[in-house]
């Protein structure tokens, strides 16, 4: 009886070692640790979330390029971006991916492959890996010109393909890259040695114990082991975005990739500027917290946007945010009367909030010899008389073209 108890008990102990060591595995299988479950275990209890977070730029912010995922036009009549009478970058479709070519004279000097897409919105830009790292190429695209444009930051007085693209760009691009003492990303092409996308974790935290206690405990509806959005002050809520929505003009402290919900900004950066200049990379908190809506309520970037829903052209949304606030008869437009208020309360963020100019990144499209600035929405709040005269004059001028 005694060595039945004893093969009992040790096959007992064999089987916990090996779940024990099965579950390590299954929760080691994400590059950031064993203690982030992975997005794809947010889905179980999520689903709505998760199918929705799919489509936001978030999500799309970084993918392996491919057919599906490359944005611009590869045919004959649309594939070259021309420098000059001799020099030229055309894009080409082989049998190894898509490249962009250098070609001096009609002579192919230089050829790199799509490796990666990084944006999905406004544009997106193109990064090849080459030895050590990855460099961005000089090629972008510009979803408003639909076109092929020369990549934000490149001269082409000074044309190469060396442009690195440091860890500190991936840590906003991504949720996970590793990087060498020099900044570079120091990881190789294979899908499960990053996080490529913005994912559920990067914001919210790794939720390896959270998913593990609510699968075993599914009748608890409190969330465990996760920091709430809700449960924190608007200082909190408004330092998770400014992480990656601060603009880059600072000295940072600490790697990004490390911010956990609830965090202070202050412990991974000191700002180098006051953030008043509109800049495409992400000053939007700063240029929010200088509003008087922002000063006069307790309002934070969630007011507005919802992180798990792709909200782009919502303008009517977003407008109903201001109007929650600013409805008639409350402190509503100084401007409306009797025959336009239908007309205003559908432009509070076209006057308010208007598209202008970055001065951050501009855009050189091809057969042109000086660089464009890209539009981005201005997040400070306020009265832009230029833009409110633009905006009340087409109206009126679609009001007599309709007479």
């Amino acid at each position: 009886m005694g060595i039945r108890k004893l093969i009992l008990v040790t096959g007992i102990m064999g089987s916990v070692f090996l779940f024990t060591r099965c579950f390590r595995a299954q929760t080691q299988t994400d590059p950031r640790g064993p203690s982030y479950a992975g997005a794809e275990a947010c889905l179980n209890c999520h689903k709505n979330e998760s199918s929705t977070f799919a489509h936001t730029a978030h999500f799309l912010s970084t993918r392996i390029a491919d057919s599906n995922t490359i944005a611009g036009n590869f045919s004959k009549d649309s594939n070259e971006l021309i420098i000059n009478d001799t020099v030229r970058i055309r894009i080409e479709k082989r049998d190894m991916g898509f490249y962009q070519v250098l070609y001096v004279k009609n002579k192919e000097m230089e050829s790199h492959r799509f490796d990666l897409v990084m944006g999905a919105v406004k544009g997106q830009t193109y990064l090849y890996w080459k030895e050590n790292g990855f460099f961005q190429m000089p090629v972008s695209y510009i979803s408003a010109l639909h076109q092929w444009t020369g990549s934000p930051g490149y001269s082409f007085s000074n044309l190469n393909f060396n442009r690195p693209v440091l860890k500190e760009c991936f840590g906003c691009h991504s949720s996970f890259a590793e990087g060498d003492p020099h900044g570079r990303s120091g990881f190789d092409l294979h899908q499960n040695s990053w996080v490529f996308n913005i994912d559920c974790e990067r914001c919210h935290g790794p939720a390896a114990a959270h998913v593990q206690f609510h699968t075993s405990h599914p009748e608890e509806k409190h969330a465990q082991f996760l920091v709430s959005f809700h449960s924190m002050n608007r200082s909190q809520k408004m330092d998770l975005c400014a992480i990656c929505h601060s603009g880059t003009k600072h000295i940072l402290l600490r790697s990004t990739f490390a911010f956990k919900m609830g965090d202070s900004l202050t412990s991974y950066m000191i700002p180098l500027s006051t953030g008043d200049q509109l800049d495409v990379h992400g000053n939007q908190t700063q240029l929010l917290s200088q509003s008087k809506c922002y000063r006069m309520s307790d309002m934070d970037c969630s007011t507005c946007h919802d992180a798990h829903v792709n909200q782009r052209g919502f303008v009517k949304s977003f407008n109903d945010h201001c109007q929650g606030c600013h409805s008639p008869g409350q402190h509503f437009c100084k401007m409306a009367t009797g025959t336009n208020i239908a007309f205003l309360r559908n432009n509070c963020t076209g006057c308010h909030m208007p598209l202008q100019y970055s001065t951050a990144i501009t855009v050189i499209p091809s057969n042109h010899t000086s660089a464009i600035p890209a539009m981005v929405v201005n997040h400070r709040i306020a009265i832009y008389p230029e833009e409110m005269q633009k905006i009340i004059r087409a109206h009126f001028h679609d009001l007599k073209s309709q007479e």
